[in-house]
């Protein structure tokens, strides 16, 4: 009995080293394979893996038949891949392809829309999760929480997410975090981001959106403020202690770096309470200048950068940051350093402000026609990018040349949609729109209200402007009489050249700087500020979003928008009930 005992321990012992996994270098096969599916050729890596399955033994056609699933997961062949998967039992593989083995499954269930089977396959300890299969887990964990209705979670995925990730991809991951924040309830949100750890990504986002309702979040005290910087005041005014802007003050680029050189002075010396020591060091509007420039200022001590304004110059200082001096970029990154922030004047935000307007009055199908220059082109692509993401309905885009010879044919595009259609955005200068205004009733489109951007005052003549009438467009507050800047805008452009003109915009522009350097990490935080170029909060990727005033063409002349829902610009109001 003891010998038959030991012997069927023996056999059952050898039975399990036969379907073990183990470790082994990889064949020519194996690394031809390999090869094939990171070329971006999944359908013909999945069959040399197949091959591979048909020859090989024990685990290692569990291993090969899991490869060809994930191979043909990524050339779109679901059902492949299903039946890949199937043949590769779990228990023959080794741990580390035991987990992929949890995620292509998750993913299965995920499509079949059984969101709580695929969350109980993607409860690992984070801890134990493979580096190079991180921002896989999360994504699908995600679209688990999403699915069984947990918001907050999914928040935290993304959020988490996003750190592994690198520019736009960071930034989209971090703003689909805070849009899902948004919809979860306030007593869940106290409730949920009072248990998380300091560590937690989603714990600024979280905090950023209680504070946006008025809701109080009670965490540790904050680490004491320096001994040379200033506690923050009651009102989120915080300056650093050093602060070093970095402006072109001279080249080609001069004109707006002065300007907005003497928009930030008029803050700064319109500040009451304690200032930095400020420096400003000349970028020259070259990348090399702007490189320069910053190690000076880091030399100096600085603690917060401020500008460039240069695209090529804030990319250059981007593609290599530095941890000794937070950083407020005066143009457009795709996300903000640590502890610092992206403000800019672009087309694209103007874009999308109209974007926004028309969502916020449910008009969710538009037609467009812009200009092909680069700066109506970056209109259009923002307008184009918030209008679709906010559940609108972009029907055809048209062109127009500068001088709207070609105003008639675009129009004649746009014409098929016009039973459609509730609203026309248009991306041009006021040469091609004079053109194209009373062309629009001979295409059906007279009816619809017409929004444009800023672009729109290029070219303007108050003679000729009168084709404009009822056009919409953003302003600066300060433009139209607000008093949120430096004083009354006609009075002082009558002093200051710098602030006159088109001087005026950067002039307002540098203004806010100095407001949004002062009170960034209140910003950060979730505050609010009125400035001189709008309402002004920060983004969950440190983007500086700006609300702007709304200004309409009447009598050839500009004036502040109604604040009510746009109405068709040649439409009889409708009859009083």
């Amino acid at each position: 009995m003891a010998r038959w005992l030991l012997l069927a321990l023996l056999v059952v012992s050898l039975a399990g080293c036969a379907s073990a996994p183990s470790s082994r270098p990889a064949t020519p096969a194996e690394s031809q394979a390999r090869a094939l599916d990171a070329q971006g050729r999944h359908a013909e890596a999945a069959q040399a893996w197949r091959s591979i399955a048909a020859t090989a033994r024990g685990a290692d056609i569990a291993m090969a038949r899991l490869n060809a699933s994930e191979a043909l997961r990524r050339a779109g062949d679901a059902a492949g891949a299903r039946a890949e998967l199937a043949e590769a039992p779990r228990r023959r593989l080794t741990p580390e392809d035991q987990f992929r083995h949890d995620l292509l499954t998750a993913g299965f269930a995920l499509d079949d829309g059984r969101g709580a089977e695929a969350l109980a396959l993607l409860q690992q300890d984070r801890a134990l999760v493979p580096a190079g299969r991180m921002a896989d887990w999360l994504a699908l964990r995600a679209r688990a929480l999403d699915a069984t209705g947990d918001r907050f979670g999914m928040a935290a995925a993304l959020a988490e997410r996003a750190g592994l990730l690198q520019g736009a991809e960071r930034a989209a991951e971090l703003r689909n975090a805070e849009r899902q924040l948004k919809s979860v309830p306030d007593a869940a949100l106290v409730q949920q981001a009072g248990f998380l750890g300091d560590e937690a990504a989603v714990l600024p986002l979280a905090l950023r959106e209680a504070r946006r309702r008025g809701l109080a979040i009670t965490r540790a005290a904050a680490a004491p403020a320096p001994a040379d910087r200033p506690p923050p005041a009651s009102d989120g005014y915080h300056p650093p202690r050093r602060m070093a802007v970095l402006l072109p003050l001279s080249g080609e680029l001069a004109p707006a770096g002065l300007a907005v050189r003497d928009g930030l002075l008029a803050a700064y010396y319109a500040e009451s309470r304690t200032r930095p020591a400020i420096a400003f060091h000349d970028t020259q509007g070259t990348v090399d200048g702007a490189k320069a420039a910053r190690d000076r200022a880091v030399a100096e001590g600085a603690d917060l950068l401020v500008g460039p304004l240069g695209r090529d110059e804030v990319a250059a200082l981007a593609a290599a940051p530095i941890n000794s001096a937070a950083w407020l970029a005066l143009n457009r990154t795709p996300v903000a350093t640590a502890g610092g922030g992206s403000f800019a004047l672009t087309p694209e935000d103007e874009g999308a402000a109209v974007a926004q307007r028309l969502i916020e009055r449910g008009l969710t199908r538009t037609v467009a026609i812009a200009e092909g220059d680069d700066s109506a082109q970056r209109a259009l692509a923002g307008f184009r990018e918030r209008f679709v993401a906010e559940g609108g309905e972009l029907l055809a885009v048209a062109p127009i040349d500068a001088f709207g010879g070609n105003a008639a044919e675009g129009l004649a595009t746009l014409a098929t949609h016009a039973t459609r259609a509730q609203a026309l955005f248009v991306a041009a200068r006021a040469p091609a729109l004079r053109i194209l205004m009373p062309q629009r009733e001979e295409a059906g489109l007279a009816a619809l209200p017409v929004l444009a951007t800023s672009l729109v005052q290029s070219g303007g003549d108050p003679r000729l402007d009168r084709e404009l009438d009822g056009l919409q467009y953003p302003e600066l507050p300060w433009l139209l009489g607000d008093l949120v800047g430096p004083g009354d805008a006609e009075s002082l452009g009558r002093r200051l050249p710098n602030a006159r003109g088109s001087a005026a915009r950067l002039f307002a522009f540098g203004f806010d700087a100095w407001k949004v350097a002062t009170y960034l990490d209140a910003l950060r935080g979730g505050a609010q500020l009125r400035g001189a170029t709008g309402e002004l909060g920060i983004d969950a990727a440190g983007i500086v979003e700006r609300v702007p005033a709304w200004a309409e063409y009447s009598g050839g002349v500009t004036r502040r928008a109604s604040d009510g829902a746009l109405m068709p610009v040649d439409a009889t109001p409708p009859p009083t009930p």
